[in-house]
């Protein structure tokens, strides 16, 4: 739909009751097409149904965030705002939330407004070494979500803290983490660089989220490095007592004992097992609410990576039709033999496919050739002697046939 850009946040997200795919197409100056990027939502045919371009004025989309909730009344997204302060470019970072309906600005929040500088884990730049294009990223929010009560849950990377930020008036309710967290963390739990924050569960005395720790960025002695490796990790905020205190319910390691240096998620299941994307190597693994693993896997190239990795059932029901090709070697009709190749791009339920060949062109002269179980992506099959014309149908795992394509076979010799 989109050749050529990068997708973030990729995911299944509930629309007017029906389950549809959002994510964030990246930012690529060579594309006419929105070069700033954009996020979009498509139905199960795949077709656009709706469209958010970058906030306020802002040159990019922020990539890390395209959070559709209410069953699509609103989503939550980040902003990404380049300022000019005493000759110093800042990127503020910001949330807001939009009537996915109306485009309506439905809450809106500024870091610079609300946090200091210092609250960084890294020092201002020289003078003169950041630009509009470059500005200084002090705060790198990568994560928003939202409670019942309307309190918003905000990561941010470059501070190492977690904020609860009214949805009243946009005051920080607590900080997790961080150079001044509010909390007592005199147990021991720490965290650093982390992604993916999630309201779990609220009452009057208590908060429990989850989020992915990163443990470190494995770029320099300035790391602040707080644990072996990454973890994926569950917490409960007891937010009555004074001081406030934290106490870990699960924690899930790397399976490789490895840093993730960058990105993350952690999406817990229906059934209470935890998904979790370790973004290097596409790294991903499923274990038990109790850490007994269920799945892992990863990319055989080490040079690629994820940014979120989520686990949903979805259909996918494209309008476009399958697309065909069949190619006859051989040099008699005898001795040729027909390769066939079928495809139906976003089509998940096709278990099959049934050939049907014929010497002409007429509804009543095709002939079942083969049922061919689908293999991959792109499933090929071959039948013995000359295939002139080749029609397909999709079989599905109940066995239902539905839409048919015809194919002039090509002669190869």
């Amino acid at each position: 739909m989109f050749p050529g850009r990068d997708a973030y946040d990729f995911r299944v997200v509930k629309y007017k009751g029906e389950s549809m795919l959002s994510w964030i197409i990246s930012t690529n100056e060579y594309y006419p097409d929105h070069p700033g990027g954009k996020a979009v939502l498509v139905n199960d045919k795949y077709e656009l149904v709706n469209t958010t371009l970058p906030l306020f004025d802002t040159p990019e989309f922020n990539i890390h965030e395209y959070n559709i909730i209410n069953d699509g009344a609103s989503v939550l997204t980040l902003y990404s705002n380049p300022v000019l302060v005493n000759e110093t470019w800042i990127q503020d970072d910001g949330i807001a939330e939009i009537d996915l309906s109306t485009g309506a600005i439905l809450f809106r929040w500024s870091s610079l407004e609300h946090i200091s500088l210092n609250a960084s884990n890294f020092h201002l730049p020289k003078a003169g070494t950041t630009s509009q294009k470059r500005p200084w990223d002090w705060f790198h929010a990568n994560s928003i979500d939202k409670n019942a009560d309307g309190d918003y849950l905000l990561s941010s990377r470059h501070t190492s803290c977690i904020y609860k930020i009214s949805g009243s008036d946009g005051s920080l309710i607590w900080q997790l983490g961080g150079k001044t967290s509010d909390f007592d963390h005199s147990s021991g739990f720490n965290f650093s660089w982390q992604h993916d924050a999630r309201f779990r569960h609220e009452d009057k005395t208590t908060t429990i989220i989850s989020f992915f720790d990163n443990a470190g960025i494995g770029m320099t002695a300035e790391d602040k490095t707080t644990g072996n490796w990454s973890r994926a990790v569950v917490v409960e905020l007891n937010t009555y007592a004074s001081p406030m205190t934290t106490r870990v319910l699960r924690s899930y390691d790397r399976p490789d004992h490895e840093t993730s240096i960058a990105r993350g998620s952690m999406q817990v299941l229906p059934n209470d097992n935890v998904f979790i994307g370790w973004a290097s190597y596409g790294l991903i693994s499923e274990v038990t609410q109790n850490g007994t693993p269920v799945m892992e896997a990863r990319f055989v190239d080490e040079t690629m990576s994820s940014y979120r990795s989520y686990k949903f059932n979805f259909t996918g029901r494209p309008s476009l039709p399958p697309v065909t090709k069949s190619i006859v070697y051989g040099s008699t009709p005898k001795t040729a033999n027909t390769f066939h190749y079928c495809s139906w791009n976003g089509a998940t339920e096709v278990n099959s496919w049934n050939l049907y060949g014929s010497s002409k062109n007429s509804s009543d002269s095709f002939t079942l050739l083969a049922n061919a179980e689908k293999t991959d992506f792109e499933t090929m099959y071959m039948t013995r002697g000359f295939v002139a014309y080749l029609l397909t149908s999709m079989m599905n795992l109940f066995r239902s046939q539905s839409t048919s394509t015809l194919e002039q076979n090509l002669i190869m010799g």
